[in-house]
């Protein structure tokens, strides 16, 4: 396995150890709570004062470009991300329970500009977020899944096309 393949398994089995089985309600509110957040990561402001209730002081988040292990950290990340782009949106399509552990699955499609990626036109990205709650209801767990090839790497210059090339000989 590689190195973020393994420190996701970590992370899940320590998140596992400290998760909560919330009832369908307090569940609702929880998940109600991470997608407004997600929703709204556009503005830095709004990050400044919702991630400390959605996310768990010891929380873990890997969206694929970066692994981060606590609050704080999280916070800057997403301040910085939504620095970066002049657009963002981001839409909830479907959430799952897990049929193991307490986790739940949000599928989504983000759309999103940014000056250096794409000439600043919109790109729009699919993926999932795995993400395991507290007994507080906040985020333990954040671990995405998406084509970040696709999603941004194609779009950065010179390296996009070098990606393109590659996946058109896979």
């Amino acid at each position: 396995m590689n190195d973020q393949a393994i420190t996701y398994q970590k992370a899940k089995t320590s998140a596992s150890s400290q998760a909560a089985d919330l009832s369908e309600a307090d569940a609702k509110q929880s998940l109600d709570r991470f997608g407004k957040f997600l929703q709204g990561i556009g503005s830095e402001e709004f990050i400044e004062r919702e991630v400390a209730n959605v996310y768990a002081e010891n929380a873990y988040l890997n969206d694929t470009l970066k692994t981060l292990t606590n609050r704080e950290e999280i916070k800057q990340h997403f301040i910085k991300t939504s620095q970066t782009m002049t657009s963002y949106s981001l839409e909830i399509d479907d959430i799952s329970k897990s049929t193991k552990g307490n986790g739940y699955y949000i599928r989504w499609t983000m759309k999103f500009s940014a000056p250096k990626l794409a000439s600043g036109k919109e790109i729009v990205s699919i993926g999932m977020s795995h993400v395991v709650f507290d007994t507080d209801g906040k985020v333990l767990l954040h671990q995405d899944f998406w084509d970040s090839s696709a999603g941004m790497f194609e779009h950065v210059p010179i390296i996009g096309g070098g990606i393109r090339m590659i996946k058109k000989r896979l």
